[in-house]
């Protein structure tokens, strides 16, 4: 064995335990909501455990010490009065045996108590599809193409590619500005500059929301861009061509160039990425091969470009992260979803219900899609 391929058994090793050991300290989101699930369960039990102490037991107690103060009460009437007829005496009296007889049955209650069955079904893995009717929509003409980006409060998208529109969680649109630049292609917000990035084909735009001030920014346009996206340092941009590139700019370092990527390393000639997306350290991206007619979704290593799984896909897709490290993809043409597994494996597929054709697709919070199709921005509020 040659010390070349010995290195890289070693790095093999090396890459297995560090899985191994990621595997043993991982905590998956769903625990906090396995835990919240159950923290809810205990409060709902004992919710129902002290209303029924509080119907048997308490309210039994209430009633008959209310009986033995009456009792009493006639008691001391008669001493003040110096009462000690027979027949007066004998009344009391035996009020006192039927008090006591109603507390010694109160002391020795017993219940009934049936096991409390759990339903398997109670706790199941989240079924994406068929999405529901939309919780809000709002009628919006998009432009020849268009995109739709979000941050926490806001969704910006434009209107037949002439005004940029800023809404609220209400889909109600709260600021609108002229756009006079070419056709937006993607559209993606950074925390890091706490801007949206607009990506057209020439130009890299940068706007406040709190301004609505559109800014250029300062990248060359040393190719014609298309789609991008971003890490917490780094944009990464891809161009519009048969055997597109990948470029990356520093965030922090006023948008420096960084490393490039092309064909082969990217695509091949003959095809094109049709979106790109970052997740925890990887880039999502779907590729169209004019020759094939197909697509493949891969994921691959946002420092290496290395790929870390591909699956075959149908037609030209936009795609988004979902469920922390899951992928959904959207088919334009055929109104399709694919729901991506986290190691790159088909859980389902559906129609979009909506005849339009599909834009874009991103997802607002946890709970929460919108779908931007050519008429509409449709939200929907995940099951």
């Amino acid at each position: 064995m040659t010390s070349s391929n010995n290195q890289n058994l070693k790095h093999l090793a090396d890459t297995v335990d560090k899985l191994v050991g990621r595997l043993s300290s991982i905590q998956p989101s769903s625990l906090e909501q396995l835990e919240q699930w159950r923290e809810a369960a205990y409060r709902s039990v004992d919710h129902y455990c002290e209303q029924k102490r509080y119907q048997l037991i308490e309210t039994r107690q209430a009633h008959q010490k209310k009986e033995l103060e009456q009792i009493r009460q006639k008691v001391n009437h008669l001493i003040e009065k110096h009462d000690d007829r027979q027949d007066h005496y004998d009344t009391i009296h035996h009020d006192i045996q039927l008090a006591e007889v109603k507390i010694n049955e109160l002391e020795h209650l017993r219940l009934n108590t049936h096991p409390l069955s759990i339903d398997e079904h109670l706790i199941t893995r989240r079924h994406l599809f068929p999405l529901p009717h939309p919780s809000r929509t709002i009628h919006l003409k998009a432009g020849l193409e268009s995109a739709v980006g979000t941050n926490d409060k806001h969704l910006l998208v434009d209107r037949e590619g002439k005004h940029l529109c800023l809404l609220d969680r209400n889909l109600t649109i709260v600021n609108e500005v002229p756009f006079t630049h070419d056709g937006i292609h993607s559209v993606f917000w950074s925390s890091t500059i706490a801007r949206f990035i607009i990506i057209t084909f020439k130009e890299i735009l940068l706007l406040d929301e709190k301004t609505m001030k559109l800014d250029q920014c300062p990248i060359s346009s040393v190719a014609d861009w298309w789609r991008g996206t971003t890490s917490e340092d780094t944009l990464f941009l891809t161009t519009v061509e048969w055997g597109s590139s990948i470029y990356e700019f520093n965030l922090r370092s006023s948008f420096k160039a960084g490393k490039e990527w092309h064909v082969p390393v990217t695509c091949k000639k003959e095809e094109i990425i049709c979106d790109i997306k970052y997740n925890s350290g990887f880039l999502a991206t779907p590729i169209f091969n004019k020759h094939k007619e197909d697509t493949r979704f891969e994921l691959r290593s946002a420092t290496t470009l290395e790929c870390v799984w591909s699956i075959r896909a149908h037609g030209r897709c936009r795609c988004c992260s979902i469920d922390v490290d899951q992928w959904l993809l959207m088919d334009h043409d055929d109104c399709r979803f694919f729901h991506i597994s986290a190691d790159g494996k088909l859980l389902e597929a559906d129609k979009y219900d909506q005849h339009d054709r599909l834009e874009d697709i991103i997802p607002w919070g946890q709970d929460s899609i919108v779908v931007l199709t050519k008429k509409s921005i449709n939200l929907h509020a995940l099951n």
